[in-house]
């Protein structure tokens, strides 16, 4: 065809071009080729493209993919700069990493970025948005300190708790926006496939997820304090789902722990760790019923804007404890939005210290 001919013979736009047909037709691999391809002949855009397919498609090659983003954004890629900003907020081990972060936002604003502004101006608050960040990060702190105060516990066994305005306004309209425009149908783990997923009558509802080049600092940030809240580390994250319930919609009840006694679960708990945890945000409060549903416990919870409900999934000795099976009951009307966050574990060396984390909050 004309398109694989003039990529053929170094067409950037073409080679990009086919790339991104690839790309959508789930040739990812191919995909990866053409982009590197155009990278080379400074076809704009194509970096990022590349940087992107490196960190999500698989094979996933993420060390490769973010010196690749790095490049994108210092050769002046705005939405490069913005994905930079939210790399770097995760590195939980780097002191300065707050401020690097904010450092990429500001940079992607700069660039002309719309998005980088705004996220900016919700992160920032009253303070300037430019170098630099001390107050912004104390605003953070601060933030993160309110929510591990407002904790409360409703079980201590299973390990139940809430927090009340955890999110903030700002932050849980942030979410409904980023979400919305990228819904789904949801999806089901598939216990007969390794890692697959399928749509079942068990849940009507739809989603949108948000993997490392979706996600971003406003994200990242609340993925920090949800780590200080759970006492787990960012890194043990899977990524983060925001739901939407419109009337009728529903999810039954369901553990969200995997079951050891089903092979493929076990081979996935044995790859990436059990999910030992879950904490859910309630992004708005104006429908009506819908409810959060523990029917081993008789108990339901329904936050107000803001609020988060958080629980243990597993016991202390790590193994799966059915009384967290829930439901997500569906709105009689409006719709509801939540934010989920599943948090794993692995198992062997880590668990006696996971062990005494459990017992310790």
């Amino acid at each position: 065809m004309e398109i694989e001919e003039r990529a053929s013979h170094g067409d950037g736009h073409a080679q990009l071009a086919l790339a991104l047909r690839h790309e959508s037709e789930g040739r990812h691999e191919m995909a990866r080729g053409w982009f590197a391809r155009a990278a080379q002949t400074g076809q704009p855009d194509a970096r990022r493209r590349l940087a992107e397919n490196l960190m999500v498609q698989p094979p996933i090659r993420p060390r490769e993919g973010a010196e690749m983003m790095l490049s994108a954004a210092m050769g002046g890629d705005a939405k490069a700069s913005f994905i930079c900003a939210a790399i770097a907020g995760q590195a939980s081990n780097e002191p300065a990493r707050w401020h690097q972060a904010l450092d990429f936002l500001a940079q992607a604003k700069r660039q002309g970025s719309a998005e980088a502004a705004l996220a900016l101006a919700l992160l920032a608050g009253s303070h300037p948005q430019e170098a630099p960040w001390d107050g912004v990060v104390r605003c953070m702190d601060a933030a993160r300190d309110a929510a591990l105060a407002a904790s409360h516990i409703r079980f201590e066994t299973p390990r139940i708790g809430t927090c009340e305005k955890f999110a903030s306004p700002a932050e849980c309209d942030w979410l409904t926006a980023r979400a919305a425009m990228r819904l789904t149908d949801a999806e089901l783990y598939d216990p007969a496939s390794d890692g697959g997923f399928r749509n079942d009558a068990l849940r009507n509802n739809r989603d949108a997820g948000f993997n490392m080049v979706q996600s971003d600092l406003v994200l990242v940030q609340l993925q920090a304090r949800i780590a200080a809240l759970m006492a787990l580390d960012v890194q043990e994250m899977e990524p983060t789902m925001v739901l939407h319930y419109a009337p009728g919609q529903y999810f039954a009840p369901h553990c969200d722990g995997l079951d050891p006694s089903f092979a493929p679960q076990a081979r996935e708990i044995a790859r990436n760790g059990q999910r030992v945890a879950t904490l859910l945000i309630y992004l708005n409060d104006d429908y009506q019923s819908g409810d959060t549903d523990f029917p081993e416990l008789g108990w339901r919870f329904k936050g107000a804007r803001g609020d988060a409900l958080w629980f243990w999934n597993v016991d202390g000795a790590g193994s799966l404890d059915p009384r967290t099976r829930h439901a997500g009951l569906a709105p009689s009307g409006g719709e509801k939005w939540l934010l989920s966050q599943w948090i794993r574990r692995r198992a062997g060396p880590q668990q006696s210290a996971y062990a005494a984390q459990w017992t310790s909050r």
